[in-house]
Formats: C-alpha cells, sequence, structure tokens
C-alpha cells in the first residue's frame, strides 16, 4: 500500500517527550469544582460559534468528569519518565473542545488559542499529542483502551503501576467498536489496575439515540463479566465523581466508571434533542 509523496505519518503518542500538566491545585472542593465547570463550560460554547463543526454536545456530557479529573483527584508525577505520571486518553476525541477548555483553565493554553479551533493554523479538531497537554492523538473511535494497556503494562514492567493511574474516556456509542471489548479483557486478564476507564453514557451516538443505532444491552454487567471493578455515578454530580476516583485509586482491579450525562449539558435545546452543533445565529439565545 503506498503513501502520499512527503508523507511519513506520525504515531499516535510520544513515549519521549517532556510533557507539562496543567498548573493548578487538585482536590478542589465540589462547589469549586462547580465554578471551575461553567468557566470552561463557557470556553466550550464559544468553540461551538466559533466553528458550527465543533462537537459541542459531546464536549458538554463529558465536561464535568474532566474537570473531576484535572482539578479534584488531580494528575499526578512522581518522576520524568512516561512510566513516572498519570495519563489521560480522550478515547472519544470529538470532545477535544471539552480537554482544551480545561487546559486553558490549567495554564496549559492561552484563551485566544480555544478560537482558532479548526483554523489551519489553529488547535486541531480532535487530541494531537503535539498539543501541548495532550497525550494521545485520538479520533479514530475505539483505539484509547488499547493504547492504555500498553502504557499500563509499561508502567508494570517499571514498577511504578501502584502509583499512577492511566484515565480513558469513551463514549457509549464507542462501545460498538470490538477494539474496546479485546482491550477490556486483556486488561483485565493481565490485572492492569492502573486502568480506569470512564464510559460517557449519554445516549447518543453519531447516527443517533445509542439504543436506536446498536442495542449495548447492561453496560455495567459487560465489564463485570470480564473482571472488572464497576462503579455507577451521574457523571455531573462531583462528590460522586470524587468518591469514585478515589475508589479506583485503590482498587486492585481495573476500574470502570460508568457514568451517565446529558448531551449538551447546561443547553437547553442541545439537551432535549440530543444535538452536538450549535449555529451561530442562536448566540443570543444561548446567552
Amino acid at each position: 500500500m503506498g503513501t502520499k509523496p512527503g508523507w511519513r505519518g506520525s504515531p499516535i503518542v510520544s513515549l519521549s517527550r517532556e510533557v507539562k500538566q496543567p498548573i493548578v491545585e487538585p482536590q478542589a472542593s465540589p462547589a469549586k469544582l462547580r465554578e471551575i465547570s461553567l468557566r470552561a463550560r463557557d470556553r466550550v460554547i464559544k468553540m461551538g460559534l466559533t466553528d458550527k463543526s465543533v462537537h459541542v454536545g459531546a464536549s458538554l456530557s463529558v465536561l464535568d468528569i474532566l474537570v473531576s479529573i484535572y482539578f479534584g483527584r488531580g494528575l499526578r508525577k512522581s518522576g520524568d519518565r512516561p512510566t513516572e505520571r498519570d495519563w489521560l486518553i480522550l478515547s472519544k476525541g470529538h470532545a477535544v473542545p471539552a480537554l482544551y477548555a480545561v487546559l486553558a483553565e490549567g495554564g496549559i493554553l492561552e484563551e485566544e488559542q480555544l478560537y482558532k479551533i479548526r483554523a489551519i493554523d489553529g488547535l486541531e479538531g480532535h487530541p494531537d499529542y503535539r498539543q501541548e497537554g495532550v497525550d494521545v492523538s485520538t479520533g479514530s473511535l475505539g483505539q484509547g483502551l488499547s493504547i492504555a494497556a500498553g502504557i499500563a503494562y509499561a508502567m508494570r514492567l517499571d514498577g511504578t503501576e501502584d502509583r499512577h493511574r492511566i484515565y480513558v474516556i469513551l463514549g457509549d456509542g464507542e462501545l460498538d467498536e470490538g477494539q474496546v471489548w479485546e482491550a477490556a479483557a486483556t486488561v483485565s486478564h493481565l490485572g492492569l489496575h492502573s486502568v480506569v476507564a470512564i464510559v460517557d453514557v449519554n445516549g447518543f451516538q453519531l447516527d443517533g439515540p445509542t439504543e436506536k443505532i446498536k442495542t449495548k444491552g447492561d453496560i455495567p454487567a459487560r465489564w463485570e463479566s470480564l473482571g472488572w471493578n464497576v462503579i455507577e455515578v451521574d457523571g455531573h454530580d462531583y462528590e460522586m465523581l470524587l468518591e469514585a476516583l478515589r475508589q479506583a485509586d485503590s482498587s486492585r482491579r481495573p476500574t470502570a466508571i460508568i457514568a451517565y450525562t446529558r448531551r449538551g449539558r447546561g443547553i437547553g435545546f442541545l439537551e432535549a434533542t440530543g444535538g452536538q452543533h450549535l449555529d451561530p445565529r442562536r448566540a443570543r439565545s444561548i446567552e
């Protein structure tokens, strides 16, 4: 199979570069997390009004989860090797505006960068590891958990798996990908307890409601059947999210957090329809 002239490709993750983590004070209170979330939500909406191809609905459903990880639990680093830090893999890469909003809150991205999203000289519409603050390139659904498995095994070889966690955020529609379940079985079989899968169950995928596209069955039971430690939470409740993250830190099995969310959280007409995009002509009604 040939390649385009001059195209050499690029990896989806770099294990050699130094990663700058958000400059934040973790373990914020739920009240503080709500304040952070409101600021981040405002950034996501502005990105959506800047470019109407931005996936606002999916970003708002996952935003509180990201805020809880970055500012509630915190991402930790114990050394300079790639196996001596926590990782965050946004496997549902179309929700990257939420990640950008959180990185801006943490001082990694400048505010003005956000509003050049999808511009030729701006931020990518999906995670790109070459962007500071992004751990892994994603976009083709189903791959994030497999990447996490490899990182977790490397941590085991380096003796750091008890100190760090790899968070993988998946969408419920993404569970249609067979690779997710191959990786889930492998992670459990190897007992890679540093892996924490967080499933954003917002009830929608690309072509419509998830249950109309393909029945998902009992999602918690599917993970439990493979030997995962399963925790169900309201994905917009900070107390529940923080407690789930604490339990994942102490579990000796890989943990799957099933987070029930609302697509377009905070924007009435998106929540009501499961919509994904904003029309700049509706800017006044959103404000």
